[in-house]
Order: C-alpha cells, then sequence, then structure tokens
C-alpha cells in the first residue's frame, strides 16, 4: 500500500492515491501490510518520524523519498517531525493508527464521506502556515497532487513537467551542463 506524505508548515498531508483519499496529521493503516511511503516537502526540508515503527527519513523540496514500514500490532504510534523547522514545529505531530484490514476499510469510507474535497483551492489553502493543526479529512482530490507539488521545486527540461505520472523523474539537465 503506498501513502504520499507532504510536510507542509506546520502539518503533515497523508494522500492515499489508491484510495482517493488524504488526512492532515492522522493517518491510519492495515496492520501486517508493508507500507511504502513516497515523502515531499512543499515548505523547508522537514523530518519524518514514527519512533516505534521505524526509522526517521527527510522530507524535501523537489524530492522524493522513501521509506517502508509494517505496524505489526494494533495501536496508535505517535509521529512527528524529527527536524527543527520554525515556530510551528512543537506542534508537527500526527497519529499513525494500525486496525484490522476491517477497520481500516471502515475508516477509508467514513473519509469518502467527508463533505471536503482536496481540489486546487482546498490545497493552497492547507499548504500556508498555520499551527497546531486538528485532524481534517479530504474524500477526494488530484490524483497527480503529490507529483505538482514536487514539479513546482524543479527547472523545467525542455519546457515540459520533469515528473512523468507514473512518478519517475526526469533529471537530466537539471544542472545546466549537457551529459555526455
Amino acid at each position: 500500500m503506498t501513502i504520499q506524505v507532504v510536510a507542509l508548515d506546520w502539518k503533515w498531508l497523508f494522500i492515499y492515491p489508491q484510495q482517493g483519499i488524504a488526512s492532515v496529521n492522522f493517518m491510519q493503516i492495515p496492520k501486517q501490510t508493508p507500507i511504502d511511503f513516497d515523502i515531499t516537502s512543499d515548505s523547508v526540508m522537514n523530518s519524518f518520524w514514527i519512533p516505534q515503527l521505524g526509522s526517521q527519513i527527510y522530507a524535501m523540496p523537489g524530492m522524493s523519498t522513501q521509506l517502508h514500514l509494517l505496524a505489526s500490532t494494533d495501536g496508535s504510534f505517535y509521529g512527528s517531525s524529527a527536524n527543527i523547522s520554525g515556530d510551528g514545529f512543537a506542534g508537527m505531530n500526527f497519529i499513525a493508527k494500525a486496525s484490522s484490514s476491517s477497520d481500516f476499510n471502515q475508516w477509508v469510507n467514513s473519509v469518502k464521506h467527508s463533505p471536503d474535497s482536496l481540489n486546487q483551492a482546498a490545497y493552497n489553502k492547507l499548504a500556508k502556515p498555520s499551527q497546531n493543526n486538528p485532524v481534517a479529512y479530504y474524500a477526494s482530490g488530484p490524483s497527480s497532487l503529490y507529483y505538482t507539488i514536487i514539479d513546482k521545486y524543479l527547472a523545467p527540461v525542455g519546457g515540459t513537467s520533469n515528473m512523468g505520472s507514473n512518478g519517475t523523474s526526469n533529471m537530466s539537465g537539471m544542472s545546466g551542463m549537457e551529459m555526455q
């Protein structure tokens, strides 16, 4: 299962591309299921960390880093930023809840009934700096949002996007020098 993670000032956005939902400062995962996190930042460099489940990894603008975790038991696990990132850093935390597959599916179905959609206008509002953000849920959003966030930090290559629709990066020419 894939979860796309975006560090914002000062909150975490979790995008579930396979389920078509998103959440802020809360994520739920099915236990005993390998989770592939794709992690970026739409602000300063940050650090994604769920100490009880595994190591931390940096979230950087214009990059996608990967982390693979698995929760072996039910529970609610504290997650945070492990990198001081400004005024709201102390409140930049979240809960990662591991549950049975059926409880996870019930949660997904409840989020799909949220009245909020993560369209571009909603994302622009969410991306503004704010502190001690409550949990929020989004029933839908553009499937390319994660890659759009990464792309905005990359220099154009031949006038086109650097990130393919499948998430692969086209980084050739980024330095302005010809590759030999």
